[in-house]
């Protein structure tokens, strides 16, 4: 039987290579027919301000609260985006579908 022949890939992380934590994504067709998904977490918003008291030798002193130009509620803040073609996405489901079974085996 004929030996097939093999290569290997090498795997390079970029210098812009990141892990981020994600609480979801939303995604849609771009007009040229691509994939594209883009990645967000969630999280309270930051102040614009915050107000202290001021003790007599100038520390700060208790929190009295936060600026009125600041904002309320939650940030959904996107990370980052993909473009994809079909193929590429439809492999991506198969690795995610096969991590999921994974998960789930491990977590039974």
């Amino acid at each position: 039987m004929e030996e097939k022949k093999q290569i290997t890939i090498h795997n390079i992380k970029s210098s812009q290579y990141r892990q981020i934590h994600s609480d979801g994504a939303s995604a849609a067709i771009t007009p040229s027919g691509l994939i594209n998904i883009n990645f967000y977490s969630h999280r309270n918003v930051i102040p614009k301000g915050t107000i202290f008291e001021l003790e007599s030798d100038g520390r700060l002193g208790k929190l009295v609260g936060i600026t009125d130009n600041s904002k309320s509620g939650i940030v959904r803040e996107y990370d980052f985006g993909v473009h994809m073609d079909i193929n590429t996405c439809k492999s991506i489901r198969d690795l995610m579908n096969d991590k999921i079974k994974e998960f789930e085996k491990l977590t039974k």
